[in-house]
């Protein structure tokens, strides 16, 4: 799955294990600002690939009850203790992307 995750977003799988890699807790402390320095530091055109990227993830893969699995394999070192701490995590990722986007090129952006 590692794999294939890597061959299909690319983009989000370095987004998220380049900011949630296994040392994120002696960097960044918690997950949430690990992600707003990732926001804060990529360009709004790899943001928006980001943005895609996951968009396309959660409806093919990430359509399932527990996104653990997937989530680690798309680079998060995160220990999520239930299926919904994951859920919520990956759905603030996208969030946090989106009200990036949105207030550089309007509130009508979409992936």
């Amino acid at each position: 799955m590692l794999r294939e995750h890597q061959e299909r977003w690319p983009a989000l799988c370095q987004f998220l294990g380049g900011y949630l890699h296994q040392d994120w807790p002696d960097v960044y402390g918690k997950p949430h600002l690990a992600i707003a320095a990732a926001v804060a530091e990529y360009p709004l055109s790899n943001r928006q690939q980001v943005a895609r990227e996951w968009w396309n993830w959660n409806q093919s893969a990430g359509a399932v009850d527990d996104v653990r699995k997937q989530a680690y394999s798309l680079g998060v070192c995160v220990s999520f203790n239930t299926p919904i701490d994951a859920r919520h995590f990956m759905n603030s990722v996208y969030d946090r992307l989106v009200e990036s986007i949105r207030i550089e090129v309007g509130r009508d952006w979409k992936p």
